[in-house]
């Protein structure tokens, strides 16, 4: 049993996220369902070979958001072996950026906010931030995103 289990345990498959490219794109973002939670690059789930082993997909789905280049090596080894502290960390995350995202659409379509002033709410504290300017655009691009996203939803 521990001949065939070493025979097939670096059995490989094309990354379900990047298509094998090793670099997630708006394609695969859109493809995803992730538009709102990630940005082009290096692709977290497969670390960027393109390949991952046959069984990942069963415990990861390639759609977890939560599952990006930001994460620890140590955490996203805990989420690839489905420990339940970074399970519940991945739940956490979905449920703080559902609700950011409802945040920002309640404060332009029922507020009426227009997206500088969501951005002024935002970053009421002063900026920590060595270039506040840029982390200010940064915001403005993503709340522009999601308000674009909405309003193309309801046509």
């Amino acid at each position: 049993m521990n001949f065939i289990n070493r025979l097939f345990k670096g059995e490989k498959i094309e990354c379900p996220r990047c298509l094998g490219k090793g670099e997630v794109n708006w394609d695969d973002i859109k493809r995803l369902n992730n538009e709102l939670r990630w940005i082009p690059g290096r692709c977290a789930y497969c670390n960027g070979t393109g390949k991952v082993p046959i069984k990942m997909p069963l415990k990861v789905s390639a759609d977890n958001a939560y599952l990006t280049t930001d994460l620890s090596e140590q955490e996203r080894k805990s989420l690839l072996n489905g420990e339940e502290g970074a399970i519940n960390r991945a739940n956490e995350y979905d449920l703080k950026m559902n609700l950011f995202i409802k945040q920002i659409e309640y404060l332009h379509f029922v507020g009426k906010m227009d997206s500088y002033k969501i951005a002024d709410f935002y970053l009421l504290e002063e900026s920590k931030s060595e270039n506040p300017l840029k982390e200010r655009q940064e915001l403005l691009d993503y709340i522009e995103l999601i308000i674009n996203k909405r309003s193309n939803k309801n046509r």
